[in-house]
């Protein structure tokens, strides 16, 4: 069972690069008119009324397993709300959020549930919520839909500055929605796991590859191809795309979790459980908001 992180600050987890390229993006002067834009037209709309018309919700009803672990996920990463879960028939491992900021949508691909553990599976749905939870929703709409932006709008320059920097942003925020993950799951091993089967480990050797040798390649690749021509030809081949190379992925996470800074962040956010009502709070907390009570046990001492 994850440990609950209280209080837990997205600011504290986010990206330098997310962080950088969304100040950017939000610093150019035609994107207000552009988010007015898809935020009155039928964007997000028609893709939610398509979204419940095609794939299976996630309720406690319909699927208990799957809800369950989704609420898992969003309790451990500190979340107030449950965003609906859908499920979309595709082969492969692949899930996105979608909606508005306050009303939100996660849906996985029938491939990801098939493929992955139920711990890997937290790892791609703290992933997801991690977006949620940094506010990325909005700008992910508008580059899902960007082309029909720039073909309904008639702005020139979505073309040209804006279509470029969103796309940038967008995989930066990537590595912000890993850092989710790897909170989400607690196991570096899980989510590098998820990525090494995403990257395209055929699934007959599922039980037998190397997630050590998965790592040798992610921190070779973070050091071989280092050097300026190699930086520039790696920037050119991503310059369309919406995510990051999955290998770069890895290395990035791994990177962050060597630094420290997972550990401190699960340290500083392991919550109080409250005796009377079972309910968590900060460790700065003395007295309990729910029930009023003042007598705490540590997370350590409730597992036990």
């Amino acid at each position: 069972m994850a440990q609950i992180l209280a209080n837990l600050n997205p600011a504290d987890y986010e990206h330098e690069m997310d962080k950088a390229a969304l100040e950017k993006l939000k610093s150019i002067p035609v994107i207000p008119k552009v988010v007015n834009f898809i935020l009155n037209w039928t964007y997000i709309r028609s893709g939610i009324i398509a979204m419940c018309g095609t794939n299976f919700h996630v309720t406690k009803d319909a699927c208990y397993d799957l809800f369950k672990l989704a609420q898992s996920v969003t309790d451990t990463l500190d979340m107030n709300k449950l965003p609906d879960l859908y499920i979309e028939q595709g082969y492969y491992i692949n899930a996105y959020t979608t909606g508005y900021q306050n009303d939100s949508y996660i849906v996985v691909s029938s491939g990801a549930v098939d493929k992955l553990t139920e711990a890997e599976l937290s790892f791609v749905l703290g992933h997801e919520t991690g977006h949620i939870k940094s506010g990325h929703i909005l700008y992910h709409v508008m580059a899902a839909y960007l082309g029909q932006i720039i073909r309904d709008s008639g702005i020139r320059i979505v073309t040209t500055i804006v279509g470029p920097a969103l796309m940038y942003w967008n995989r930066m925020s990537e590595f912000t929605a890993d850092r989710a993950g790897l909170l989400a799951c607690q196991d570096l091993n899980v989510a590098l796991s998820t990525i090494m089967k995403m990257s395209g480990l055929p699934e007959k050797y599922y039980d037998k590859a190397s997630i050590d040798g998965f790592v040798k390649q992610a921190r070779e690749f973070d050091t071989e191809y280092n050097n300026l021509p190699d930086r520039m030809l790696k920037l050119l081949d991503v310059l369309d795309n919406d995510h990051p190379w999955t290998v770069r992925r890895a290395a990035e996470l791994i990177k962050w979790y060597d630094s420290g800074e997972y550990d401190r962040i699960v340290k500083n956010c392991e919550p109080k459980i409250c005796a009377c009502c079972n309910k968590h709070v900060a460790k700065d907390v003395d007295i309990c908001p729910v029930c009023g009570g003042n007598k705490f046990v540590s997370w350590a001492e409730r597992r036990l």
